[in-house]
């Protein structure tokens, strides 16, 4: 096991645990020798090999001579020291092949290393710890010097915390079960604390290594993908904290995710796919729509229902494959719900009333009101969010389907795209993704407050859905995820999605124990369909929360008519 440091100012190269493989002695030796010989700055004699290494003569001879006669090393015909041999140079011309990793890397490597004048790396995984195989030298005098070919801990370095956040649950447990040493006072050997700063990584992108393995020296990394989202690699850059301050190391972390998605990207055509990066999400529908959204699930009939915005239509699904669809006439939709006769659907500026025969009656709403979402509130009430035309702001309140008018209980900044309520109804939460932020909403008391602010690379929170702890999940419209927030408002849980663009979450089926998934497909660009054909459609995956039935709103006789 590595040494352990309560005290000391970092980890060291001679830390990392060297596995011997049974039955391979001489090999070792070997080895041995060729890391001697490859890391001196000159020439190594003979005798100095033999103090070094411990190996007896007549042996470390025979190696000498095997290696020397397959080009591995060479002797200096004036001295008969040796350095290594000139197939080097032939084998390591392999390691950067055009098609190969190193190759593609490099050229980000470099310009993050002239746009920081940091020292920029790529690494693998090599088991529990990560690999330097590339390093492209900063211009300070001080400046982050590990040597290639040099073994570190993952839990404690940017680009193995990069790693780790898209590997599997059992994988990460399987290598943080072999021992997380202490390097650094500011080294975290809690799993379950690296397991949320995991989450925080998957979401946002990239990782952070502040002071975790070297004091006084601060990293940023994130991983690079294969096809279907495997880690293969990562990348960082690092330097002193005074330099490498929080605050850019913050800004630089956007910039190195880009890179490592350049480089995913480039390395693309060379690598393939084998399975599914998302093997617990399933894909519910069989045609992809343009944004389908406002996902609910009917109790009653045991139906998933969901809009699409911009070919209006309901639609629906009564079990496996079994897909029905109702169309709107008009403009495109901003959200449904469900009275006890059909559905309430809204679009910018109207709200209408569909049967489930597919009688459409359209009502119009104020005309100074821009309607974002609707939802049912479980009082059998229908809440409302708008903008209105002479300001940035949003209003919020009971929306009344014969006046068209809007109670402006509340009034927030800018446009709420998602509604949620607690069982109880005493708690609202809006989605507001321009500023996001999810505001805590308390409708008897009128007061409000925001109850978490998400990090831009996290995606910004377009939906939201509520579990039976009452924890809030937000759909990430560019973060390619769904994430649960915990009491405080912070990071749970994330899960990565194959979508960019999640517009609807709800809870379904006949234990509300799964999650339901709308997404749209309009507005990604060509390359964002290639990595996500199932955008447009709606996903279903298993929750390790149960839900509560959607509610519905009540009609009084004179809505009805």
């Amino acid at each position: 096991m590595a040494k352990r440091h309560d005290n000391a100012a970092g980890w060291q190269e001679e830390d990392t645990p060297q596995a011997s493989v049974k039955g391979a002695a001489l090999i070792g030796k070997a080895t041995e020798v060729l890391t001697r010989i490859g890391s001196a700055p000159g020439k190594v004699g003979f005798a100095e090999l033999s103090c070094t290494t411990g190996i007896a003569r007549a042996t470390l001879y025979r190696i000498l001579s095997a290696l020397t006669s397959r080009g591995l090393i060479r002797t200096d015909p004036v001295t008969q020291n040796y350095t290594l041999g000139f197939q080097f140079l032939e084998l390591a011309q392999n390691v950067w092949s055009s098609a190969d990793l190193a190759s593609v890397a490099s050229a980000e490597l470099r310009r993050l290393r002239d746009m920081t004048g940091e020292t920029a790396y790529l690494a693998v995984q090599e088991k529990r710890h990560v690999l330097a195989l590339g390093r492209f030298e900063g211009a300070h005098s001080r400046r982050s010097n590990a040597r290639l070919g040099a073994l570190k801990p993952m839990h404690c370095t940017s680009q193995g915390k990069a790693i780790l956040s898209l590997l599997s649950e059992a994988q990460v447990d399987a290598i943080l079960s072999e021992g997380m040493e202490r390097f650094t006072p500011f080294t975290i050997v809690d799993p379950a604390a690296l397991k949320v700063q995991l989450q925080i990584v998957r979401a946002r992108g990239y990782a952070t290594d502040d002071e975790e393995i070297v004091e006084g020296t601060r990293c940023v990394g994130a991983a690079v993908t294969d096809r279907v989202g495997r880690p293969i690699a990562a990348i960082s850059v690092a330097g002193p904290v005074y330099r490498m301050t929080v605050e850019r190391a913050e800004q630089l972390g956007r910039e190195i995710a880009e890179a490592a998605r350049r480089i995913s990207d480039q390395l693309a055509p060379y690598l393939f796919e084998t399975r599914s990066r998302h093997p617990d999400i399933r894909q519910a529908t069989e045609k992809a729509g343009f944004a389908t959204g406002s996902p609910f699930w009917d109790a009653a009939r045991g139906h998933l229902c969901w809009v699409d915005r911009l070919a209006p239509s309901v639609h629906g699904l009564r079990g496996q494959g079994d897909e029905f669809s109702l169309d709107v006439l008009g403009e495109s939709l901003v959200g449904a719900a469900q009275h006890e006769n059909g559905f309430v659907i809204a679009s910018v500026n109207r709200v209408g009333l569909l049967s489930r025969d597919g009688q459409f009656d359209l009502r119009d709403c104020a005309i100074d009101l821009h309607l974002s979402t609707i939802l049912a509130m479980p009082d059998g009430a229908l809440w409302a969010a708008a903008r209105s035309r002479d300001t940035d702001g949003a209003v919020l309140g009971p929306l009344d389907l014969i006046s068209g008018e809007i109670d402006p209980v509340f009034e927030l900044p800018d446009a709420v795209s998602g509604l949620a309520a607690t069982r109880d109804g005493l708690t609202l939460y809006a989605a507001v993704p321009d500023r996001g932020a999810i505001y805590q909403l308390a409708p008897l008391e009128r007061r409000k407050r925001i109850f978490a602010k998400l990090p831009k690379v996290a995606g910004s929170p377009t939906a939201l859905a509520i579990d039976g702890e009452e924890r809030i999940w937000v759909a990430m419209a560019d973060g390619w995820s769904i994430i649960r927030l915990n009491e405080d408002g912070d990071f749970d849980r994330t899960i990565a999605v194959p979508v960019p663009a999640p517009t609807g979450i709800c809870f379904g089926g006949e234990n509300y124990d799964r999650l339901f998934v709308t997404s749209a497909r309009v507005g990604l660009t060509r390359e964002a369909l290639m990595h996500a054909p199932l955008s447009g459609h709606v996903l279903e995956l298993e929750a390790d929360q149960r839900g509560s039935p959607a509610s519905v709103i009540t009609l009084s006789p004179n809505q009805v008519a």
